[in-house]
């Protein structure tokens, strides 16, 4: 659906096409700063509200060292002087990151103002969005007015505006914690996705149960202006790039934990502060548990734990194998009555159909079948606001 055409040496033309057939119509054209051999095969148009995203990968042909490599590298070195090399960062809502040694990232008294006052006018463009739904009685988009639609636009624009400041904000903190950081930057292995999930519905027979739904949804949304799993990304490829290495470890009871005695004998008297019962440690909380990730990513750097966690997933193609395999049939009752087809008759038809699309698409079966691309460092361009008229 897309053509590409140099324009010059370090400069291509891609043209986006409604189809793939031969009577397609062209929908708009874009010159990229870059050479067509160094661009991917495949491009991304998203959009929010009103405005356009035209994103592709490129190959910038520089080479970065390889993550495991990097800690293999160290592996041999005894406890304490590896623990000299380690910085621990842990992530959180109250600081967004604390580093062991005492460093807070986290951000600036206005980017806080303008999230907050983002939020604030979304919360009451959607209530009035809702009530015009609610009030139009509007069943699908199609009925939705003029004055809704401008609404929503401008919701989307508040967004827009909230999801480059985390982008910026991510940026900027990547930057300073591998500039600032040891040869090794250690975090915890969270699962994003669902610690912002919401909250689950309680009921109890017929009535409907309090879930805490508000406070969750306050919580998700600290969590997502945050934006960790962001970080993380661009921390771990600008520390390959500067020769440092990225750890991700075991996360449970990191914020339980006295790093000085190891046990866990705590307690939190408020949000920030941490005493431990056992040796009578006070100290924050945070960096409590960020001595804790450092310690651990010793542990796991020595036992080589960070090398068993890549495992091969199993493709599509074996999972179809499998179910080929099966003594299932592979077409169910039909409701007409009739019994379906035999194991053998549906492998039959399958490899007709196989062969006939084949012949069609005029490639012979030797060579048909998925391309695999070697895989390249990639950064990602981007340019907003395309026209749509071209």
């Amino acid at each position: 659906m897309f053509d590409r055409q140099p324009v010059a040496s370090d400069k291509t033309q891609v043209t986006i096409y409604d189809s793939v057939t031969r009577k397609r119509t062209k929908l708009f054209s874009i010159t990229v700063p870059y050479s067509p051999a160094s661009l991917s095969k495949q491009f991304v148009i998203s959009h929010q509200g009103r405005s356009f995203t035209f994103s592709g990968s490129l190959d910038d042909g520089q080479t970065y060292p390889d993550n495991e490599a990097l800690l293999n590298d160290v592996a041999y070195l005894d406890d304490d002087k590896l623990l000299g090399y380690i910085t621990g960062l842990d992530g959180g809502v109250a600081r967004p990151l604390q580093a062991c040694n005492g460093t807070i990232f986290d951000y600036t008294p206005e980017e806080k103002r303008q999230l907050r006052r983002h939020n604030d006018r979304i919360k009451r463009l959607q209530a009035a969005l809702s009530g015009k739904k609610r009030r139009n009685g509007n069943k699908s988009r199609r009925c939705e007015s003029n004055n809704q639609r401008h609404l929503a636009n401008q919701i989307s624009t508040l967004h827009g505006k909230i999801r480059r400041l985390r982008r910026n904000f991510a940026h900027r903190v990547s930057r300073n914690v591998v500039e600032t950081s040891g040869e090794i930057i250690c975090v915890e292995d969270l699962k994003l996705k669902a610690m912002t999930r919401r909250a689950k519905k309680k009921t109890q027979g017929c009535q409907t149960l309090k879930n805490g739904a508000r406070a969750k949804s306050g919580l998700n949304r600290s969590l997502n202006n945050v934006g960790l799993g962001q970080i993380y990304t661009l921390i771990k490829y600008k520390a390959n790039a500067r020769n440092k290495a990225f750890l991700k470890i075991n996360p449970a009871y990191t914020s339980k934990e006295c790093h000085a005695c190891g046990s866990r004998n705590t307690e939190r008297p408020t949000q920030a502060g941490f005493h431990c019962l056992a040796c009578g440690l006070k100290a924050n909380a945070d960096e409590n548990a960020a001595r804790n990730i450092a310690k651990r990513g010793v542990r796991d750097i020595k036992s080589g734990a960070f090398a068993a966690k890549a495992k091969p997933r199993k493709t599509i193609a074996r999972r179809r194998k499998k179910h080929l395999e099966s003594d299932l049939p592979l077409v169910g009752e039909r409701p007409s009555g009739k019994k379906s087809e035999s194991r053998e008759d549906g492998l039959a038809s399958l490899a007709a159909s196989h062969v006939s699309m084949v012949e069609t698409s005029g490639i012979s079966p030797e060579t048909s079948g998925s391309l695999h691309l070697p895989h390249t460092e990639a950064a990602t361009l981007s340019t907003t606001k395309v026209d749509p008229s071209g």
